[in-house]
């Protein structure tokens, strides 16, 4: 184009005659994209809807992870050892095994929202107590009433002290936060690391630490379930 050599005014109507195709070019890039439009204009929800993986409802996606759970029962070690021997699950397996879940598009949230939008009840159940549900049959009950029965039927079955009771809220608080507790987290995880780890808190319950954290595992797993 010869825009440059004109002179200001007639350049400026030259432009202006081909308003059109400058806002054309405009939402090009270079490689040849559309570039994002940007509108003022107030945003207007028109359809909103929930996706459930391959199914398109909620009990399509549920029924699709009791199928995978059931299926793959005796491939994944750490899903069998949820619904056969809980009290052995590590949180490392725990964490692997919620990736695997995730990769195959079951995750927490989304299995808490199909239960929800089926029975119009708001749940919040960890993937544990999911995979058991829908495995052998367990209770459905949320990750922190879970928790909260089997520390209060541990405290019924013992007189605590009140150095021991501060101890096991902070064991409540770990499992709210974790899921998993067995006696390795008292040397490995900071929170309890750095208070003596198992050592010291061991002596704390007059060195039944070990019994009374196979007791609270007891408690969790108390949940109804068959065996798988």
């Amino acid at each position: 184009s010869d825009i440059q050599q004109r002179k200001p005014e007639d350049a400026k109507n030259r432009l202006l005659a081909h308003t059109e195709l400058f806002k054309m070019l405009v939402q090009f890039k270079p490689d040849g994209r559309r570039s994002v439009v940007i509108s003022d204009h107030e945003d207007e929800l028109l359809e909103h809807s929930r996706g459930y993986g391959k199914g398109s409802r909620p009990e399509d996606y549920l029924d699709a992870f009791a199928d995978y759970i059931k299926t793959n029962l005796n491939e994944i070690a750490a899903l069998n050892i949820v619904c056969t021997r809980p009290k052995e699950l590590t949180r490392e397996g725990l964490k692997s095994l919620r990736l695997t879940l995730d990769r195959e598009g079951f995750t927490t949230q989304q299995l808490n929202t199909a239960i929800s939008q089926m029975t119009n009840e708001e749940i919040a159940a960890d993937i544990i107590t999911l995979i058991r549900r829908y495995a052998i049959g367990s209770t459905l009950i949320s990750h922190e009433a879970r928790i909260r029965r089997a520390v209060d039927k541990l405290k019924k079955a013992h007189q605590f002290s009140k150095q021991e009771l501060n101890w096991i809220a902070r064991m409540e608080k770990y499992l709210m936060e974790e899921s998993v507790l067995n006696v390795t987290v008292f040397d490995e995880d900071g929170r309890f690391k750095a208070q003596g780890g198992f050592a010291k808190i061991n002596k704390v319950f007059g060195n039944k630490l070990e019994s009374i954290i196979l007791e609270l595992n007891e408690y969790l797993y108390d949940d109804g379930g068959k065996i798988a």
